[in-house]
């Protein structure tokens, strides 16, 4: 099994932006060097505790750090961008790291209304999600459908290929877009964590339709993670991972990953515990082993070879040991690291 790692860069209790970054960094050379396949960043707005808020960004300096395990983004936001931008910001990438460089998109635009806004304040109104991701496929490859005002325009620089281009999804809805352009299919598990992720990845095979981008498809499938030297220490990190979550999600966000301290002496509420029991089936946790062993039976319900995790555990110590461990579950090929 292919073990990828999808990155928030998160900010632990009492530290600042600067020392997530340079966890985060030191994380990806741990996966480089572990055979990890993917290492992808996410694109957040208004969220103190989560760095990411630029992908490309975060993908070039990790690029320039590592050797072998290829960067991409989780999504880049196509609401929130041009285009034409997002394209020549990932061929630049490609030319930079040949052969290293994952575009995956979402259509969620990542920000409160607020922020949103902000990111928007010079649109007039958006364009139909089709209509964005056509655009974006043209600017890559050069070949834009019949009709459209961009007809000939392609980024650049040119490369020998285009950057591994996939759709990120959460409900099903965009396999279908993934398919007929020939382009990976990625499935949030850890935000849809039901039977529609198995079940439009299987809607994607049968549809998809080889391109310039793509021969065959391709599904990868994330999902949280807590990994713990025994099951009881998995379990106080799933512990702070579900208070992180619950107010993750609300208009009451932490500005920081809670510690384990923290989540001991938390006294939940009514509606933290209920909210812990929704989202139950986004964190796989456990020993190594165990957690190893529910991602290939994930990987297998997804007719796939490869699981992206999402490793919201706090402290840079706790996620280091989490990845060596679950490398090892999984016996992933170590990679020699350059003199």
């Amino acid at each position: 099994m292919r073990l990828s790692i999808l990155d928030y860069a998160p900010v632990d209790e009492g530290l600042e932006a600067q020392d997530a970054l340079e966890a985060s960094l030191r994380l990806a050379r741990t996966a480089d060097a572990a055979g990890l396949h993917r290492y992808w960043f996410s694109e957040h707005h208004g969220m103190p505790a989560m760095v990411s808020s630029a992908p490309e960004i975060m993908m070039a300096r990790t690029a320039a750090a590592t050797s072998t395990i290829r960067l991409g983004s989780g999504g880049v936001l196509l609401p929130n961008h041009s285009s034409f931008k997002i394209a020549e910001n990932f061929q630049l990438l490609e030319a930079m790291f040949p052969g290293r460089i994952d575009l995956g998109f979402g259509r969620a635009p990542g920000a409160d209304q607020r922020v949103n806004g902000a990111l928007n304040d010079e649109k007039s109104d958006q364009l139909p999600y089709g209509h964005k991701v056509a655009d974006l496929l043209g600017f890559l490859s050069g070949q834009h459908h019949g009709g459209t005002r961009h007809a000939g325009l392609k980024a650049l620089p040119d490369t020998a290929r285009p950057p591994q281009t996939f759709v990120l999804g959460a409900s099903g809805s965009t396999a279908e877009i993934a398919a007929q352009a020939g382009l990976g299919f990625t499935f949030a598990h850890f935000i849809n964590p039901g039977p529609r992720g198995a079940e439009a990845a299987a809607a994607y095979r049968a549809a998809f339709r080889p391109s310039a981008f793509g021969d065959t498809p391709s599904v990868v499938v994330a999902v949280f993670a807590a990994v713990g030297e025994t099951e009881a220490e998995a379990a106080a990190f799933a512990d702070a991972f579900h208070l992180w979550l619950s107010h993750a999600e609300s208009t009451r966000p932490f500005n920081r990953l809670p510690s384990l301290e923290t989540a001991r002496t938390h006294a939940r509420s009514s509606h933290e515990t209920a909210v812990r029991q929704r989202n139950e089936g986004r964190l796989i946790s456990g020993t190594a082993e165990s957690v190893a062993a529910q991602l290939q039976d994930l990987g297998r319900a997804y007719g796939t070879d490869e699981v992206m995790v999402n490793l919201m555990m706090p402290g840079e110590a706790a996620r280091q040991k989490a990845l060596t461990s679950l490398a090892q579950a999984l016996a992933l090929a170590p990679q020699a690291v350059p003199a």
